[in-house]
C-alpha cells in the first residue's frame, strides 16, 4: 500500500509538472513575441469570478463546476445538473436538505424515520454527498442523520447520473453538491423571524462584509436557531447552527479561506424505524397520521462541527491551483426504541427493542487539483487533475436491556419508564471501524471545432475499511479505475446535443441473506440529449435519456429485529428520461420545472423491482411577481409521484409461537401542493407567508423495509426578513 502511494502521488508530481510546463510555454510565447511593441502587463487574480445564486436571485446558475471541477456552462456539461438557488430556497423556506431536495427535478426523499434520511434518483440511493466539491467521507450506507440545515448554503446542484470522474464513487444515483455561502466585499446583513404551525419558531441572521480599508480580508458570520413540536404524538425538535468564514488576499493572485461551522439536532420522541404496516394476515394497516407510539424519553442528539481550509493560487494565464482540508466531528447520544413483527388480528405480535447509544465520527478529508487551459491544433483546451483523500473513523457503543414491556399494539400509546440499560464491550454491541479513499483523477475537455467538445477523464480510486460493526466485519480493499467519456456539439447559438458513457463502482460493507459481505457494485451508466438555452440565457432546459446496469444491487433488506439488515442481492438494470427546465420566462416569472420516469428490473428475473420508489414523477416552483405592484410576489410549488408498493415477508412471535406474514403495502399517487406571497414593506422589511401541503394530503414518507408513518399535514409560517 505504501508503495502504491507513493506511485500515485509521483504520478500526480508528474502530472502537475506537465501542465506547469504548459503554462511556463505560453508564458513564453508571449514574452518571444517580437511582433509586439511593448509587453503587457499581466495581472493575476485570485478572487472568485462567478457571481453567487443569492447576489443573481435567480432560479438557475449559468456554470457550475460540480460534475467536472471545470467551470462550465450547464448547456455543455454531458450530464444533466439540476440547482436549487437561494432564491428558491428563500421563497419557499426550504430550511432543511430534504424539503430543498424534495422540490429538485427527479429526486426521491425517503423519510423511513423522523430524524434519518435517505435519498434517491434515477432508481438508486445516492450516496455521493460534497460541500463545495469535496466528497464528503462514505460510511458504507447511504442514509443521513439529523436534519441538515440549508441557511449556511449558497445553492445545491444535483448532479445526475455516475459522477466517478471527481467524486471517487460512480454511484448513478446522483451527486448532491453544498455549496457554502461565502464572504463579500460589500457589507450586507439579513436576518429574520418566523412562527409557524405547532408552535414553530425560527430566527436567522447573516452579516458579511470587508474588514479592513482595502478589501483584501473579508468574513461572514452566520446563525440560526429552530424549535417547535409536531403534528406527531411526543415528538419535538430543536436544532441550532453557526458558521464563520474568514477570506484573505495574501497576494494578487493567493487567497486563502478559512472556515467553521456547527450544527446541534436535538429531538424529542423521534421514532427509530416506524410504524408495522402489516398485520400476520398480509393486510395493510392505516393509523392516524399523528400515530407516534414512543415514550417520552426518546431522543436523538446530534452534533457536527466543521473545519476547513482552503488556499487558491492563480497562475499566468487562466491556471489555478486549489488546496483544501476538512475535518469533521460528529456526535451522536441517544436513547431509541424499534418495533419489529406484526400484530396479529387481536393485538399482539409486535416487539420492542429498546436501546441507549453512544457514537462519535471523525471525518478528515482533502483534495488537490491544477487546472487550466492549454493550446493545441489552434484551439485552447481544459485540463483538471488531482488527488484526493478521506478518512472516516467511525466508534459506536449500545445498550440493551431484556426489561421491555410486553402490549396489545392496537391499544398502546407507546408510554414506559425509561429501563435499566447495560452496556455490552463485545462485537455484537459495538461498533469501531474505518474506511479510506483515495483517488487521482485527470479530465481534458478537448476543443475539437468551435462547436464540438470532447471530454476524456479517468479516475483511479481505492477504497480500504477494517474493524467491526455490531458483529459484522467491516474488512476490505477494494480499487476501480473509471474512465468517463462525453461529447457536446452545439447546433446553434441556443442547441446543443451531448452523449457521456460512466463507470459505475461503489464498495459495499452490506451483508447478504447468507452472512457474506457483497461485493462492490459495478457497471456503466449511459446519457443522452439535448440542452436549450433562450432569452439570452435567462432560461434554460434539457431533455435527456439515461440507461445504468448495476451488477450486486442489494436490492431489498430481509424483515429482522437485528441491527445488521441482511440483503437480497440482484443485478438492476434502469433507464428513462428527464425534462428540465430552469429559470426566467418573463421578467416576472421564475420558475423551475421536471419530470422523470424510470423504469427498473431485475436484470437476472426480468421483473420490476424497488417498486418503493416512484416510477414517474413531477415536480413545480414557480412566482410570479406583479408589474403594477412590484412589492408583491406570489408562488405555488408542486411535487407528484406515482403509485407505490413492496412486497414483504416477514415472522411475528406472538407468545413462544412463530407467525410468518406476508403482503404488500401499496400507496396510490398522489400530489403536494405548496403556496407562498411575500410583501415588501419597503427596501429592507418584508413579509412573507409560506403554505405546505396546502390541500391536507394524506401520504406515508416511505415503506421500503416495511415500517413508515405519514408525512405532515397542511402547515403554515409567517416569516418576517430583514436585509442591509
Amino acid at each position: 500500500m505504501v508503495g502504491q502511494s507513493v506511485f500515485k502521488f509521483s504520478a500526480l508530481f508528474v502530472a502537475i509538472s506537465l501542465a506547469m510546463s504548459m503554462i511556463e510555454v505560453h508564458a513564453a510565447e508571449v514574452v518571444d513575441d517580437e511582433s509586439s511593441v511593448a509587453l503587457t502587463q499581466v495581472v493575476v487574480t485570485a478572487k472568485r469570478q462567478n457571481p453567487t445564486s443569492e447576489h443573481t436571485k435567480a432560479y438557475t446558475v449559468k456554470k457550475s463546476s460540480s460534475a467536472t471541477k471545470m467551470d462550465m456552462s450547464l448547456k455543455e456539461t454531458p450530464q444533466t445538473v439540476n440547482v436549487m438557488t437561494r432564491q428558491q430556497m428563500d421563497d419557499f423556506g426550504l430550511n432543511s436538505a430534504r424539503s430543498a431536495l424534495a422540490l429538485s427535478s427527479g429526486v426521491v426523499v425517503q423519510n423511513q424515520e423522523t430524524d434519518r434520511t435517505s435519498y434517491a434518483s434515477r432508481g438508486s440511493e445516492i450516496s455521493n454527498f460534497q460541500v463545495d466539491g469535496v466528497g464528503i467521507p462514505y460510511d458504507g450506507y447511504n442514509y443521513q442523520s439529523g436534519d441538515i440545515d440549508t441557511y449556511l448554503y449558497d445553492r445545491i446542484d444535483v448532479v445526475k447520473g455516475a459522477n466517478g470522474l471527481i467524486s471517487s464513487l460512480g454511484d448513478p444515483g446522483a451527486t448532491v453538491n453544498f455549496i457554502r455561502k461565502r464572504p463579500t466585499s460589500d457589507v450586507q446583513a439579513s436576518g429574520g423571524i418566523s412562527y409557524g404551525s405547532w408552535n414553530t419558531k425560527r430566527v436567522e441572521g447573516d452579516i458579511s462584509g470587508k474588514l479592513n480599508d482595502s478589501g483584501s480580508v473579508r468574513g461572514r458570520l452566520t446563525a440560526a436557531a429552530e424549535k417547535g413540536n409536531s403534528y406527531l404524538d411526543h415528538y419535538s425538535h430543536q436544532k441550532t447552527l453557526f458558521s464563520g468564514v474568514l477570506e484573505a488576499d495574501l497576494t494578487d493572485s493567493t487567497l486563502l479561506t478559512l472556515g467553521h461551522y456547527e450544527q446541534r439536532n436535538q429531538p424529542q420522541g423521534n421514532n427509530w424505524g416506524a410504524l408495522p404496516l402489516l398485520n400476520t394476515s398480509g393486510q395493510q394497516l392505516s393509523y392516524a397520521r399523528s400515530t407516534n407510539p414512543v415514550p417520552d424519553w426518546v431522543k436523538w442528539d446530534k452534533s457536527t462541527k466543521n473545519s476547513f481550509i482552503e488556499l487558491k493560487q492563480k497562475f499566468i494565464g487562466d491556471w489555478e491551483l486549489k488546496g483544501s482540508f476538512s475535518h469533521i466531528q460528529n456526535q451522536e447520544n441517544s436513547a431509541l426504541v424499534y418495533y419489529y413483527g406484526a400484530p396479529d388480528t387481536n393485538g399482539p405480535g409486535v416487539g420492542i427493542l429498546p436501546s441507549l447509544y453512544d457514537g462519535k465520527e471523525s471525518q478528515q478529508l482533502a483534495d488537490i487539483n491544477l487546472k487550466g487551459t492549454y493550446p493545441l491544433f489552434g484551439q485552447r483546451h481544459d485540463l483538471v487533475l488531482g488527488y484526493s483523500w478521506s478518512k472516516d473513523v467511525q466508534k459506536q457503543t449500545s445498550a440493551y436491556t431484556a426489561d421491555a414491556p410486553t402490549f396489545d399494539w392496537y391499544t398502546w400509546d407507546g408510554q414506559f419508564a425509561m429501563p435499566s440499560f447495560s452496556y455490552g464491550n463485545t462485537a455484537g454491541t459495538t461498533a469501531d471501524y474505518h474506511t479510506m479513499l483515495r483517488s487521482v483523477y485527470v479530465a481534458t475537455r478537448l476543443h475539437l471545432t468551435d462547436d464540438l467538445r470532447l471530454l476524456v477523464g479517468l479516475n483511479h480510486t481505492e477504497a480500504d475499511s477494517s474493524g467491526n460493526n455490531y458483529g459484522a466485519p467491516m474488512d476490505y480493499h477494494r480499487s476501480k479505475s473509471m474512465p468517463y467519456a462525453g461529447i457536446t456539439y452545439n447546433l446553434t447559438p441556443n442547441y446543443t446535443v451531448y452523449t457521456s458513457y460512466s463507470t459505475i463502482f461503489r464498495p459495499q460493507s452490506q451483508l447478504d441473506t447468507s452472512g457474506q459481505m457483497i461485493a462492490p457494485i459495478e457497471g456503466k451508466a449511459y446519457e443522452a440529449g439535448v440542452k436549450g438555452s433562450w432569452l439570452n440565457n435567462r432560461l434554460t432546459g434539457s431533455v435527456a435519456l439515461f440507461k445504468t446496469r448495476q451488477d450486486n444491487y442489494p436490492l431489498r433488506a430481509s424483515d429482522s429485529a437485528s441491527i445488521i439488515k441482511r440483503y437480497f442481492v440482484g443485478d438492476l438494470e434502469s433507464q428513462g428520461f428527464e425534462v428540465n427546465l430552469a429559470g426566467k420566462i418573463t421578467d416576472d416569472i421564475n420558475l423551475i420545472a421536471g419530470y422523470t420516469q424510470v423504469r427498473m428490473i431485475d436484470a437476472l428475473t426480468d421483473i420490476r423491482t424497488r417498486t418503493y420508489l416512484p416510477n414517474r414523477m413531477f415536480n413545480l416552483l414557480t412566482t410570479y411577481q406583479f408589474p403594477q405592484l412590484p412589492a408583491l410576489k406570489v408562488g405555488a410549488g408542486v411535487s407528484w409521484q406515482d403509485k407505490t408498493s413492496q412486497d414483504i415477508t416477514g415472522t411475528a412471535y406472538i407468545g413462544s409461537t412463530v407467525v410468518p406474514y406476508a403482503g404488500t403495502i401499496r400507496q396510490g399517487s398522489y400530489a403536494l401542493l405548496n403556496l407562498m406571497t411575500s410583501y415588501d414593506i419597503n427596501s429592507h422589511v418584508k413579509v412573507q407567508f409560506n403554505g405546505a401541503n396546502v390541500t391536507n394530503k394524506k401520504y406515508l414518507n416511505s415503506f421500503p423495509d416495511g415500517s413508515g408513518y405519514y408525512g405532515a399535514p397542511a402547515n403554515y409560517t409567517l416569516s418576517l426578513k430583514f436585509n442591509y
